[in-house]
């Protein structure tokens, strides 16, 4: 009995050991979007429009601002998916060799375009371009204005923001310049018309007149808004990947179930001030009880962002998550998006199966 009792003991001890030898799952701290003010302004004055704005490109993609669906259609084909936003709007996603990109669609119109394709031609900038170069080339002002009607609607940019996203504006269209603060290049660019620049609200805004809000997602279209935004957080992740030289990761459909889990207990648990299940559960345990096999692993988190691409250039941005994203051990990805709380996480496997692939 004595000696069955040592034995128990020895195992337990050897456990102990395996879990805190074993394989190495990391957590990060969420990082928060930038919280942006909304201040009403009562003196007729207190906004002024300097009036300068560049002149609208000829070409590349900011011309499809204002166009219709079908000159899309006609230009690029069918996309590879539609996503549903909260907004007024739906994402036309081309996913392909040709360059990824994002088309904003409102009304048959278009109302804004993303891309961060190396193909894809930005006029007046160009993708892989130097900060210092599009200073050169542009008026940049801190505080840049809309005027929508009777409404005047002014943003306002931080140090941060004219190192990182800048806003520029062109005539009836403003374009947002995502550079890597690590490299200083132009990495993304967003053009879009004003109404969506007023509904994004990605800065400080001061206005006066009237604020635009969006009415709320049923609570049926808000669980496709969940899926698009989990979806587009894994198809930026590897495009950008592949932009600097790293293999893409497996979407695995286990991993989707556990960050979209998370992202809705972070949520609620936003909601009150008690505990939601499992957000005191560590990483490690969680990938243990679906017996997910790992070498290695991390978790990142962002809340507070207005959508993906937000949150896919802030996490760049920032030198611990971009660390996890752009580790090249890394095999398999899932991405879950719950409101405005997004989590992905990054594992190692033994290898690149593509078992529960999604």
């Amino acid at each position: 009995m004595e000696a069955l009792f040592r034995i128990l003991i020895i195992i337990a001890f050897l456990g102990i050991i395996y879990y805190y030898a074993g394989p190495n799952a990391k957590q990060h701290d969420p990082l928060e979007g930038p919280n942006i003010v909304q201040q009403p302004i009562l003196e007729e004055n207190a906004i002024v429009d300097n009036g300068d704005a560049l002149t609208r490109p000829i070409e590349g993609l900011s011309t499809h601002i204002g166009e219709t669906s079908k000159t899309i259609l006609s230009t690029y084909g069918r996309p590879t998916r539609i996503d549903k936003t909260p907004f007024h709007y739906k994402w036309w996603i081309y996913n392909n060799k040709d360059g990824f990109k994002m088309f904003g669609i409102a009304d048959d119109k278009v109302v804004q375009v993303y891309t961060n394709s190396l193909n894809m031609n930005v006029a007046p900038y160009e993708i892989g371009q130097m900060l210092g170069d599009i200073y050169r080339m542009t008026i940049i002002e801190s505080e840049v204005t809309a005027n929508i009607g009777d409404n005047t609607y002014m943003f306002a940019m931080n140090d941060y923001d004219l190192h990182s996203r800048i806003l520029v504006k062109f005539e009836d269209i403003f374009s947002q310049l995502y550079i890597d603060t690590n490299t200083e290049e132009l990495i993304g660019i967003r053009f879009l018309d004003k109404e969506t620049l007023v509904t994004h609200k990605p800065y400080e805004m001061q206005f006066i007149g009237e604020i635009i809000h969006m009415p709320a997602p049923s609570s049926y279209n808000q669980l496709y808004i969940h899926q698009a935004n989990a979806a587009q957080l894994a198809d930026l992740t590897n495009v950008f990947r592949e932009r600097y030289g790293l293999l893409t990761l497996v979407n695995d459909s286990a991993l989707n179930s556990l960050a979209m889990e998370n992202s809705e207990n972070l949520f609620l648990q936003s909601m009150t001030t008690q505990q939601t299940e499992n957000t005191d559960i560590s990483l490690k345990d969680r990938l243990g009880a679906l017996d997910i096999q790992f070498k290695s692993a991390s978790e990142i988190i962002a809340t507070t962002y207005i959508d993906v691409i937000e949150v896919m250039h802030g996490w760049l941005n920032s030198k611990e998550h971009r660390k996890v994203l752009l580790d090249e051990s890394f095999t398999h990805i899932g991405s879950g998006a719950y409101m405005d709380y997004y989590t992905q996480i990054l594992i190692t496997k033994n290898s690149r199966d593509v078992t529960g692939m999604q």
